[in-house]
């Protein structure tokens, strides 16, 4: 385990940040822990908008995976935002 990973504490439906190829901060959802990956570290995390529809309809979230560098927990105070 990194340094990185074992910082980041992360849980299902924690909303967090990502910083995607732009370098722009986008809010996401985690849809679970920091997984190990193959090569590298990622959370796999989706919209707030499908995460509320998966956990409507039961489902699993259509997520995508963020390596750990690019993700952090979402600030409290702008979570709600």
């Amino acid at each position: 385990m990194t340094d990185d990973e074992a910082m980041l504490k992360i849980s299902a439906g924690q909303h967090i940040d990502v910083r995607d190829a732009f370098g722009n901060v986008l809010r996401r959802v985690a849809i679970g822990e920091v997984d190990p990956g193959y090569d590298f570290a990622v959370v796999w995390a989706c919209r707030e908008d499908e995460w509320a529809a998966a956990q409507a309809e039961r489902r699993d979230p259509d997520a995508t995976p963020w390596p750990i560098e690019d993700v952090s927990v979402a600030d409290r105070e702008t979570a709600a935002a």
